[in-house]
């Protein structure tokens, strides 16, 4: 019977790093970004855009962006941040500048999607561009965060299809918002960043080449 206690021994220590495995993994879960791109109002173009924090951290906006394809097959980036003037005193700061911290459970109104689109020429009228609503067939919707807990920006973005005939009606590609937060997803993300803020020095260093830096 003495090898009882070994064996007892043996499976408790099992028992524990099995324990300090699911442990682990659920903390990593717990901490792990997870944002949301938000379709509000069905196939309405003129529905509203909602950036949702479902995560359990605070995450920082530094940037969100829309890229547009055209029916001429043209790939045009836009930032959807509003750079206006904000008072010291204005309440809804975090509504004008599309950016600062989102808490969790939190959402961030990027507009309707023809705004999106359209920019500032959906409010004042003006159609003067090289592009017009009716020649945007796709969009995808991007947006890259700061995470407490990590080191690095992370990214989260969402496709669409618009279909012209018949009124315009707008549809996800997925029922999901592809969340880049891997470490294969740094450079695309960095990427994003590097071409809002165009920094001086670029590259992976937080210290002295990083976006972060600025």
């Amino acid at each position: 019977m003495d090898y009882i206690g070994p064996i007892s021994s043996a499976v408790m220590v099992v028992i524990w790093i099995v324990y300090l495995q699911l442990f682990l993994l659920q903390y990593r879960r717990n901490s792990r970004p997870y944002l949301v791109i938000h379709h509000a109002q069905n196939e309405n173009p003129d529905a509203l855009c909602l950036l949702v924090n479902m995560g359990k951290e605070t995450v920082h906006v530094q940037c969100v962006q829309v890229v547009l394809h055209t029916r001429a097959g043209e790939e045009k980036t836009l930032t959807v941040t509003e750079y206006r003037r904000v008072a010291a005193d204005d309440s809804d700061v975090h509504q004008v500048l599309r950016q600062g911290p989102l808490q969790p459970g939190g959402y961030l109104v990027l507009g309707s999607f023809r705004n999106i689109i359209l920019g500032r020429r959906s409010e004042d009228g003006d159609t003067d561009s090289d592009y017009l609503f009716e020649d945007i067939v796709a969009v995808q919707i991007r947006a890259a965060v700061v995470h407490g807990p990590s080191r690095y920006p992370v990214g989260v973005r969402r496709s669409f299809r618009l279909e012209h005939e018949g009124g315009p009606q707008i549809f996800p590609r997925n029922i999901h918002s592809e969340q880049l937060t891997r470490r294969r997803d740094r450079h695309e993300v960095r990427r994003w960043l590097e071409s809002e803020l165009s920094p001086e020095k670029k590259g992976q260093s937080e210290s002295d080449s990083s976006d972060q830096s600025r």
